[in-house]
């Protein structure tokens, strides 16, 4: 009897201070979970019998948020008991009814498992990197088992294939009739957003558009990651024109159930060319090479303030040609603020282009130098947030703020224009 209580008491010692796979068998088991989807997640924590108890658990996660599941020891029993259980993760929302589960066992004696038991589209689950870690999970007592971020995947269907497909001419997101796809950027059905910058502009008296309303405002969106940026202007002229990954414009109306796609910088430029040409069929001469590096010069002042709760920075840009009047002669001067903020707005800077992987060229280019446009684009992260001349601003930011915006596409007629002359002859037939 006396032998049969020392080998009890040795186990019960072993199982309580020994490693199990690397870490020490604790009281409480804890799996960290971090929602990175723009989903909310509704979770099913579950013990087997006698297997545990969830001492921190909740029933729905919400996008963007961390929570810290905590299982216990179940009490009573002689031996010593360990825990083991799952967790179920499902989407809320009935256009991806997808779930994923983990398995998690950690006995008394023997090794740790932890495990994704099933994963159904488009919810999966992958570990956490160091780098995420350090920036979600500040716990200095705790130390989790596990640290796992939910993904949900929107971009591809079941079979894995792009969802949809981008179409040439017209076509549906849906699918349409016999669509056919083209090398341009599919749209897909959800895109997630996760800024907002609200941007007014001083209106002059005799704006057209003036409505007796002293200033125009636009709304930005923003992705985190910058692969996405929109603009929603303040009036009808269309619902929300956006930015994409490759740098294709994609032209939203709401009214009409319609996208346009098109490359603006290609559209831009062939409606520039076209200009030139008729200015110098008039001129009967060619134009001048247009010299506005050499009328401007641009001047990083040093000068800093807080904008929103983000440092600004002052960039003065003066320009060179005099201004004469009776009694005198002046240069005039403008103050143009960028603020540092946690997502890159470069896009709408460059109408969708983006910022080219190597800058080494734009950063050793003289014209650059003196080009306000460039600002932004030489330094990432950079919001233009204020410009001011003769202490009357001339555009400010009114808002910076985090947000969960879904825009949906799923639905619209999608109209490819793969020039400026298919975009006019929309405009003639009406369409």
């Amino acid at each position: 009897m006396k032998k049969k209580l020392i080998a009890i008491l040795i186990i019960l010692f072993f199982t309580r201070y020994l490693p199990v796979s690397g870490q020490r068998e604790r009281d409480a088991y804890e799996i960290l979970v971090y929602n990175s989807s723009k989903f909310d997640i509704k979770c099913v924590p579950q013990c087997e019998k006698n297997e545990g108890d969830f001492a921190a658990s909740t029933s729905y996660l919400n996008a963007g948020k961390v929570f810290l599941f905590r299982v216990q020891k179940s009490a009573g029993g002689i031996l010593p008991r360990g825990v083991e259980g799952t967790i179920t993760f499902s989407t809320i929302d009935p256009g991806y009814p997808g779930a994923v589960q983990v398995h998690f066992n950690n006995p008394a004696v023997g090794s740790s498992e932890f495990k994704i038991a099933s994963s159904d589209w488009p919810v999966n689950i992958v570990p956490l990197t160091e780098v995420e870690i350090g920036k979600i999970y500040n716990g200095f007592f705790k130390e989790p088992v596990a640290y796992i971020k939910i993904i949900v995947d929107t971009s591809r269907d079941r079979t894995g294939k792009i969802n949809p497909p981008a179409l040439t001419g017209s076509g549906s997101t849906k699918g349409g009739t016999n669509p056919v796809e083209s090398l341009l950027e599919p749209i897909p059905p959800v895109i997630n957003f996760d800024w907002k910058v609200t941007q007014r502009m001083r209106k002059d008296k005799d704006d057209d558009d003036n409505k007796g309303k002293a200033y125009k405002e636009v709304t930005y969106l923003f992705t985190s990651s910058g692969d996405y940026a929109a603009v929603k202007p303040d009036d009808a002229t269309f619902s929300l024109m956006i930015y994409s990954k490759k740098g294709y414009t994609w032209i939203i109306d709401d009214n009409k159930k319609t996208i346009t796609v098109m490359s603006m910088p290609k559209t831009l430029g062939e409606g520039a060319a076209m200009g030139k040409t008729v200015a110098e069929d008039i001129k009967k001469a060619p134009l001048e090479k247009d010299r506005d590096d050499e009328k401007f010069t641009i001047t990083k002042t040093g000068k800093t303030k807080q904008f929103l709760g983000y440092t600004a920075e002052e960039y003065e840009l003066r320009n060179n040609t005099m201004l004469s009047t009776k009694n005198t002669s002046k240069t005039s001067t403008a103050s143009f603020w960028y603020a540092k903020v946690p997502f890159d707005p470069v896009k709408v800077y460059t109408m969708g282009v983006g910022r080219p992987a190597d800058i080494s060229k734009l950063q050793n280019d003289p014209r650059m130098k003196n080009n306000i446009a460039a600002i932004p684009v030489l330094n990432k992260n950079f919001l233009w947030v204020e410009t001011e001349s003769g202490n009357i601003k001339g555009m400010e930011v009114t808002e910076i703020k985090n947000v969960n915006t879904t825009i949906n596409t799923s639905g619209y007629q999608v109209k490819v224009m793969n020039s400026l002359k298919d975009m006019m002859k929309r405009d003639d037939n009406g369409k």
